[in-house]
């Protein structure tokens, strides 16, 4: 927002004042942080360095400030006067000399002689009729700012209108999502600065501390104006050898997306002056779901390749006196594990060096709460998650002066990047929220924006899946997954995914790089497994894992180039399979050839699972040659351009994200994928824990949540676990019980016909942590409040017995009939208030009664209003 563009804000806002009624404003009643001041702080009624005001021994009220200080003042056309007494304050003794200055919409009104310590002071008197903006100004007289401490005493602006504005004297980038908003400034050298991030509002609040001096994406540097030896968020080795760089404003353009009103696209110009190097820092601001996806592109025109050694996707400087980090960790099986902890001066680094499995140990999503220890429902919480796939940094960096530096970004751990003349380097996005409410709601903003912007087909309901792989393994053989079919399509399921072990060569199963059905397992091909399915009135999947290749795979002997492999060492291989060399144009065609064929072999095939199961155990690639340090970034872009085109090519087909379990849970690729295999643990206590986590970040919708044997749990524990997520099932479905079948027809039934629609596209509501107590409880309701559905999970004996649970998000107007499912009888219901029409004001003021006590207790009750 430009000057003039606050000045009209201003002039539109409602009067407070009856028509013709004078008011006098002390001007010491303004915002005087954004009074500028040559030294210290400009002060109502006290002098610069916090005494009396004081000219020529006689005290006055009025603003104490230092040359050389500036005011600058909106007006609404309605102020009649600005009257003051101008002088030196008499606390610098005889040293100081300065000159006053008031200008009214650009013309200027007064100046003041010379004044010292102890002269008369000036007196102004100036009119302000019709006028927009007053300008007051304290300058050096020419002699340095030495005890320039300057007064204007006995200060006030007369008005008939709308009380006086302080203005900053800065232009001013509003980046505006709804309830979230960061405000840019450009100071007068062109310096932008990063002045506020937080709860939307006019200026009082955007200044309420004053000018800041973060910059916006940080340098090393030291000047009159920034001196700053924190984390740089870009660090250049410039042709000549320079390591330093300065970013000055250039210029900025913003306009609402055509296609889509909802978002606003902001783009900020910075340059080097000594330098022909542009960084532009570009922000999409998503209105209706509070979120702001911001990243970094760098071009330069020097006269030989530089080398942008850092190069973060944002650097967001929050300011508060209790910071509390929220991570999430966990390796294979454990994944999305919550830890909560306040953050010390110092920096902490949360970072993954694997290549390509992004999310084991640690996860590139965070949630920081500014005013203590991190609540559901209260409390200011900045959250976000870096939309990338590949090696990343989250750096936390508290400052003594109490300021903390979030800044994001691809890890910059060997991988300098040589940039020529005239190509871009774009970093990856980090999609952030903002939150006055506590996680819960910042959790619902990132949900809202991951189902419409940060997946594939975000509003459309994903069916459920029975997959072969607990039962079978790799064993895909059309004889013995055939007689699942029906038995699978009888229990409700919507969809059959035959997993890994279909593909290879004619003498040997299960090749990676070598995808066509094995002889093996599919003498005929597909086909017939097809062609069963479709009898059997089921959908048909298939499991692949295009960037791995086998030893026995041809592509190893007759393109060794192709493989992630070090010359001159023997190579580790996990899994017994190499990493295809994506940073190789090559090899995305051959994938994106490869995988094609498959559609175009079997047109029956509706849905993919696709899988990683290996890092960059051998970090070479033979096509970089010299520039190996681009493998980290050049693999991850050279990924993205595979899924795209495999997308292209079959834009109908539903595709699960997959990197052993969850190791690839991120929104860089997720928005090609309908959803992501959270976890190879199935075991549903574990299950409770990883969903819980996975909640702060993503919605119901993309998390696949499979019931299996694993753990021999109660199978109704197991399916009111998995109802949360996207319902699936592994199992061989000719060995299940009569009981176990029972259980499975009715919790499908229930979640098919009730309860899908609103825990997928719904709004969630964590209401009792598992980290916290005995149990776990969490809630959903759509989007028009007229349905939701509840999930209480015993995780430990509770010797107190039940619980009263108070919901969120209903309509307190609403009447709601309350039906506990995935029970054989109304008699066997843990919710006391079963079939009871209660309004939504109770159910949120005093809630229900669930007699859940026992380890392996569970309820998912279904509320619709009347």
């Amino acid at each position: 927002m430009s000057k003039n563009g606050i000045v009209k804000m201003m002039l539109i806002i409602a009067l407070s004042l009856p028509a013709g009624a004078q008011e006098r404003v002390p001007l010491g009643k303004l915002n005087l942080r954004l009074m500028t001041t040559g030294y210290g702080n400009a002060r109502a009624n006290r002098s610069v360095d916090n005494h009396p005001l004081t000219l020529r021994g006689e005290v006055h009220e009025g603003v104490g400030t230092h040359a050389d200080s500036k005011l600058i003042v909106a007006l609404d056309g309605k102020a009649t006067r600005f009257t003051a007494l101008a002088g030196v304050d008499d606390e610098v003794g005889r040293a100081g000399s300065v000159v006053f200055r008031v200008t009214v919409d650009g013309e200027v009104a007064f100046t003041s002689p010379l004044m010292r310590p102890g002269d008369e002071p000036a007196r102004v008197d100036v009119s302000l009729e019709g006028a927009r903006r007053l300008v007051l100004e304290a300058l050096s007289g020419g002699d340095g700012i030495t005890s320039d401490h300057a007064d204007w005493a006995s200060a006030f602006i007369e008005t008939r209108g709308e009380r006086p504005t302080a203005l900053p004297d800065a232009e001013l980038i509003d980046v505006s999502a709804g309830d979230l908003l960061l405000t840019l400034a450009v100071d007068g050298e062109k310096n932008l600065f990063q002045q506020y991030i937080g709860r939307a509002g006019g200026l009082e609040r955007v200044f309420a501390r004053g000018e800041r001096r973060d910059q916006a994406y940080p340098t090393v540097r030291s000047d009159g104006r920034v001196v700053y030896w924190g984390e740089p968020a870009l660090h250049v080795l410039h042709a000549d050898g320079h390591l330093s760089t300065v970013l000055k404003y250039a210029g900025c353009e913003t306009g609402v997306q055509e296609d889509d009103p909802n978002v606003t696209l902001t783009r900020v110009m910075l340059k080097d002056p000594n330098y022909p190097l542009r960084v532009d820092l570009v922000f999409k601001a998503y209105r209706a779901q509070h979120v702001v996806e911001q990243w970094a592109e760098i071009f330069h025109e020097e006269p030989a390749p530089v080398v942008v050694k850092e190069f973060a996707s944002a650097a967001l400087t929050l300011r508060a006196r209790d910071y509390w980090l929220t991570q999430f960790t966990g390796d294979w099986a454990s994944e999305f594990g919550v830890d909560e902890y306040p953050l010390t001066v110092g920096s902490k680094v949360l970072e993954n060096k694997w290549g390509i499995t992004s999310a084991n140990g640690r996860q590139p999503h965070f949630m920081v709460s500014l005013d203590g220890a991190p609540s559901e429902t209260s409390g200011e919480v900045l959250a976000g998650s870096l939309a990338w796939s590949g090696n990343f940094r989250l750096q936390f960096e508290r400052a003594t002066s109490g300021q903390l530096t979030v800044i994001a970004g691809m890890n910059p751990w060997s991988a300098d990047y040589t940039l020529p003349a005239g190509q871009c380097l774009a970093t990856p996005s980090l999609v952030y929220t903002y939150s006055a409410n506590g996680k819960g709601e910042a959790s619902r903003n990132l949900h809202r924006w991951g189902r419409a912007y940060g997946t594939r087909d975000g509003d459309t309901l994903l069916r459920t899946v029975f997959n072969n792989w607990e039962a079978t393994g790799m064993n895909t053989a059309d004889a013995t997954i055939i007689p699942f079919l029906r038995p699978a399509h009888e229990l409700g399921f919507e969809l059959f995914l035959l997993d890994d072990g279909w593909f290879g060569l004619e003498n040997k199963a299960r090749v990676l790089g070598e995808w066509m059905p094995t002889p093996l397992m599919h003498p005929k091909g597909m086909t017939p497994i097809i062609r069963a399915a479709e009898r059997a009135g089921i959908d048909f999947g298939l499991w692949v894992e295009m960037e791995m290749a086998n030893p026995a795979a041809r592509l190893v002997t007759e393109h060794p180039d192709w493989l992630l492999t070090e010359p001159g060492r023997a190579p580790h291989l996990q899994r017994g399979q190499y990493v295809l060399d994506l940073c190789n144009p090559e090899v995305q065609a051959f994938c994106i050839a490869a995988f094609n064929k498959i559609l175009k072999d079997y047109p029956g095939i509706s849905f993919v699972k696709w899988d990683c199961n290996s890092p960059f155990h051998n970090p070479y690639s033979s096509y970089l040659g010299e520039r190996q340090q681009h493998l980290w970034y050049d693999y991850t872009r050279g990924l993205y351009r595979v899924f795209e085109a495999c997308v292209a090519a079959n834009p109908r087909l539903q595709m699960m994200l997959c990197s052993a379990g969850g190791a690839r849970c991120d929104y860089g690729a997720l928005r090609f994928f309908h959803e992501f295999w959270t976890s190879d643990n199935t075991t549903p206590l574990r299950r409770v824990f990883i969903q819980w986590g996975a909640s702060h970040v993503f919605p119901a919708r993309v998390q696949g949540a499979h019931v299996t044997h694993m753990g021999r749990q109660p199978f109704k524990f197991a399916f009111d676990v998995a109802m949360s997520g996207v319902l699936g099932m592994d199992a061989d479905p000719t060995r299940m019980t009569g009981e176990e079948k029972g259980i499975t027809v009715r919790a499908v039934e229930a979640y098919k016909s009730k309860l899908r629609p609103v825990v997928q596209l719904g709004d969630l509501y964590r209401l009792v942590s598992p980290y916290e107590s005995s149990r776990s409880v969490v809630s959903f309701v759509d989007g028009a409040r007229e349905r939701a559905v509840l999930f209480v999970y015993q995780v430990n004996d509770d010797a107190a017995g039940g619980l009263q649970v108070r919901l969120q998000g209903l309509d307190a107007g609403k009447t709601y009939v309350l039906e506990e499912v995935n029970i054989a009888s109304p008699g066997q219901a843990a919710c006391r208030e079963n079939g009871q029409r209660l309004s939504g004001k109770r159910l949120m003021e005093e809630g229900v009664r669930v007699d859940c006590e026992k380890r392996f207790d569970s309820a998912a009750i279904y509320l619709h209003a009347e």
